[in-house]
């Protein structure tokens, strides 16, 4: 991600072709008031006093959410170690609903990598989430040549490559019977016949074991998480708060707003993008579905996932209260004049939610074998949210687009 305070030429000048379009749809809302800081003219209850409202909100929702996911993930490693120690369904079934509802948790705060969940490359990140879910950096056969070497025991392991650990290894790990090696003949485990070499015993075993680690890996990184943001303790939360003159993070509101515009672009790159086009086959795909390229190969909850993911999206854009009441991005469009594209961004975001209702199967697997129109569909919605993302509102707030992004007409 990226959070720079000033434009780039280049963003500037997409900027300014957008702009004109952006306040002939919109009719008359505020110009945008670019390089705008903490010291602008927006005055009590304009457009500064509500990014403040904002930068305070998502602080306060990020937190809650990062506690909502440690809890999960408590129960989740709880539920993994009686599994390893004893072994059989109930205690395996056990572990499956832990996982889900730690999964479903953490695909809600996928949206809300601000800060110390954020790459090093952001302001204040710290790779947090990476090593907790590293999708889409992930390789089966890296975790299969772990499960050959029990490189898991090694006193290293909690540094090593994030496609070794975190959620998406746990997932092989529990929810995949097969006994298969997607690695090729160059792996070791493979040329030097090791895999083959395991009993089905064994190799359950360490599977068992190695999940453990894993599962306890992934709650100590979520306590660093809610000790990043606690009021109490790292305080980041703050950070965020008072972007401003004299914050080593955010000099200006201005950057600390682009920091939670990058991370709402999760639902350009990793929705849209990955998770749909991919397996559509509209992008990477030489056929006329990938179903390969889908999230959640092992525990089929691809569909669970994007529900979720909206969810965190809308948690940003509307407010973080029941019933996404609270400041959001909507409520800073409104200050700036901007209510009818407030409104669009609502409805869009609704529609990506009915999109996925309309999806009669219960993972995006089946319905892309079965419907795949419905995927299209959803795929459509979400770029009805993007569109909005990446023009008006990008434009209207004086935002910097990620570089991920910039370029991308789709």
């Amino acid at each position: 991600m990226s959070s720079p305070s000033v434009s780039s030429p280049r963003a500037r000048s997409t900027r300014a072709l957008l702009l004109i379009t952006a306040l002939a749809t919109l009719g008359g809302c505020k110009e945008s008031e670019r390089g705008k800081d903490d010291a602008g003219p927006g005055g009590p209850g304009g457009p500064d006093t509500s990014r403040g409202a904002l930068l305070k909100a998502t602080g306060v929702c990020v937190e809650r959410t990062a506690r909502e996911f440690h809890t999960t993930s408590t129960a989740l490693s709880q539920a993994v170690s009686a599994w390893a120690a004893q072994p059989d369904a109930a205690s395996l079934a056990q572990a499956k609903a832990a996982y889900h509802a730690a999964m479903d948790v953490w695909q809600v705060a996928e949206v809300m990598q601000v800060g110390p969940a954020a790459p090093r490359s952001a302001a204040g990140g710290a790779e947090l989430r990476d090593n907790i879910y590293s999708w889409p950096l992930v390789s089966r056969c890296a975790i299969e040549e772990q499960i050959v070497s029990k490189g898991y025991e090694a006193p290293g392991f909690p540094t090593s490559l994030v496609s070794r650990r975190g959620l998406y290894a746990l997932e092989y790990l529990m929810f995949y019977a097969g006994e298969d090696t997607v690695c090729q003949g160059t792996s070791p485990i493979v040329a030097q016949g090791t895999w083959a070499a395991l009993s089905t015993e064994e190799r359950a075993s360490r599977k068992r074991a190695y999940a453990a680690v894993v599962a306890r890996e992934v709650d100590l990184k979520a306590a660093q998480l809610v000790k990043a943001w606690a009021p109490d303790q790292d305080n980041f939360a703050n950070t965020l708060a008072t972007a401003g003159s004299g914050n080593a993070v955010f000099p200006t509101s201005q950057a600390a707003l682009n920091s939670i515009s990058d991370a709402m672009f999760y639902f350009e790159r990793e929705g849209k993008d990955l998770k749909l086009a991919r397996p559509l086959g509209m992008r990477e795909c030489s056929t006329d579905t990938c179903p390969e390229h889908l999230e959640s190969q092992f525990a089929h909850r691809s569909k669970a996932n994007l529900r979720a993911n909206v969810k965190g999206f809308r948690l940003l854009a509307e407010g973080c209260e029941e019933g996404y009441q609270g400041t959001g991005f909507d409520d800073v469009l409104k200050a700036a004049g901007a209510e009818a594209l407030a409104q669009k961004l609502v409805e869009r975001v609704v529609a990506a939610e009915a999109a996925l209702s309309a999806i009669e199967e219960d993972d995006l697997h089946q319905a892309l074998a079965q419907d795949k129109a419905s995927v299209r569909a959803l795929h459509d919605a979400f770029k009805g949210v993007t569109d909005v993302l990446k023009t008006e509102l990008v434009t209207v707030l004086d935002l910097e687009l990620p570089q991920s992004v910039e370029g991308d007409n789709d």
